[in-house]
């Protein structure tokens, strides 16, 4: 049922599973989680290290093969996190760098202390190429902590956000609470993702923020976070 847009699960590739078999341990606890599509996030940092594409796509095509044989119905989507720099652009949009499924969608990270003028700047500058930007754990950057900026990114640029599971699922303080509620009762987040990184510290965990999100803000507002807007963002079916 859910649609995890955020998840490192190809091996040998970033900071997510070494192994295969910390792969297969991911694709088991995501479909427990009733995960159905993944999009399979690897870290690119475009103009500053070259994207192992030949062995993303091929650990990517290894893991799809076992899901299949196993009959787990995960169905695993290429993708990036891409830190954005000033070569993100154009190494995009020439395919150096994969968007999310294949679309012109971009998951785009920045560093925590980012000016918001960054911000605006990654957002036209992929605008022009035609992409469509989401924000990557959009509760990490303190230019998005004031609502007005997070209003403009949205408005003016048509960027869409992204939150991580565990941002709802675990209290952080009076102040970034009461953010993550504003932020998500304006309808300013979007999409919410695992960014799963293994099956310890850091799992998917769609299911029990899905319930969470039920419980506090109705299921309208549960289904669309977690995987109505997905799929109308990827063209699934």
């Amino acid at each position: 049922m859910f649609v995890d847009i955020h998840h490192h699960l190809i091996h040998g590739v970033d900071d997510g599973p070494q192994t295969f078999e910390d792969t297969q341990k991911m694709l088991i606890h995501a479909s427990e989680q009733g995960v159905s599509h993944i999009v399979a996030t690897s870290h690119a940092t475009p103009g500053r290290e070259a994207f192992p594409a030949d062995r993303y796509l091929r650990h990517l095509d290894q893991a799809q093969q076992w899901c299949d044989e196993q009959g787990l119905n995960l169905t695993i989507h290429s993708g990036c996190e891409v830190l954005y720099t000033d070569e993100s652009p154009r190494l995009l949009h020439e395919g150096y760098v994969p968007t999310l499924a294949q679309t012109w969608v971009v998951l785009a990270e920045f560093f925590p202390m980012d000016s918001f003028e960054r911000l605006c700047q990654a957002a036209r500058a992929l605008g022009n190429e035609g992409f469509t930007v989401v924000v990557a754990h959009v509760e990490r950057y303190k230019a998005l902590q004031s609502m007005k900026h997070v209003e403009e990114l949205r408005e003016e640029y048509a960027v869409k956000m992204q939150m991580n599971c565990n941002t709802l699922l675990t209290k952080k303080g009076f102040l970034t609470d009461r953010w993550v509620r504003k932020m998500i009762e304006n309808g300013y987040i979007d999409y919410v993702a695992s960014d799963a990184h293994n099956v310890s510290s850091r799992p998917c965990s769609m299911q029990s923020c899905y319930e969470l999100l039920k419980n506090k803000y109705g299921e309208d507002t549960a289904n669309a976070l977690c995987f109505e807007n997905q799929m109308e963002l990827l063209g699934l079916q």
